[in-house]
């Protein structure tokens, strides 16, 4: 004989009031334990030296910052903290929109050029402060291998900055801007904002 609907709807009630009961008897059973708890607090901070050499508890971790061994280049976002391979630091390519705003892009940290490498070949050029503001792409260059030379973290984010889809390949020649405040009158274009 098959079970009625009414029949389960009762068994799955009686389930789910017999676990909330069950989840509550932790909250109430210490109760009666509490002054016993006080008392023990109580003679464990009576003991303890109040001299200025006892180190006090430090402060816990911001809950909204970056994790230990990272740090905040902005925007919410975090990356792990001093640099990789030949970089002491790491800078970022932000780009975003907010509210519906125009896209833009900036560069948070510092570039530094760590050096010519395989697929990273190319030269780079100068704003008049000495920034580093573009690359002219060398054949074989590679976006990663680019953002590794110039301690770029996000490195393949060097391809969006320029406005190219990201499966469409450099090439040799062609100008690409690393640092959008180096370069004067450079405007984002956000390729797949089209």
């Amino acid at each position: 004989m098959k079970p009625s609907a009414k029949v389960i709807a009762g068994v799955v009630c009686a389930v789910v009031v017999v676990g909330l009961a069950a989840m509550t008897v932790p909250a109430f059973a210490p109760l009666g334990t509490v002054a016993s708890v006080a008392a023990g607090l109580r003679s464990s901070l009576e003991s303890t030296p109040s001299d200025a050499t006892t180190p006090s508890a430090s402060a816990p971790a911001d809950p909204y910052g970056p994790p230990e061994g990272y740090v905040d280049v902005g925007n919410g976002t975090w990356i792990p903290g001093g640099g990789f391979g030949d970089c002491a630091e790491s800078a970022y390519i932000h780009m975003g929109s907010q509210d519906g705003q125009d896209f833009t892009a900036s560069l948070f940290g510092k570039l530094v050029d760590t050096g010519v490498r395989e697929f990273a070949a190319g030269t780079p050029a100068f704003a008049d402060d000495g920034r580093i503001a573009t690359y002219t792409v060398a054949p074989g260059d590679v976006p990663t291998a680019i953002g590794d030379r110039f301690c770029i973290w996000n490195g393949m984010s060097l391809t969006t900055l320029n406005g190219i889809p990201g499966s469409t390949a450099i090439q040799p020649g062609q100008v690409l801007v690393l640092d959008p405040a180096a370069v004067p009158g450079f405007v984002f274009d956000y390729p797949y904002a089209r």
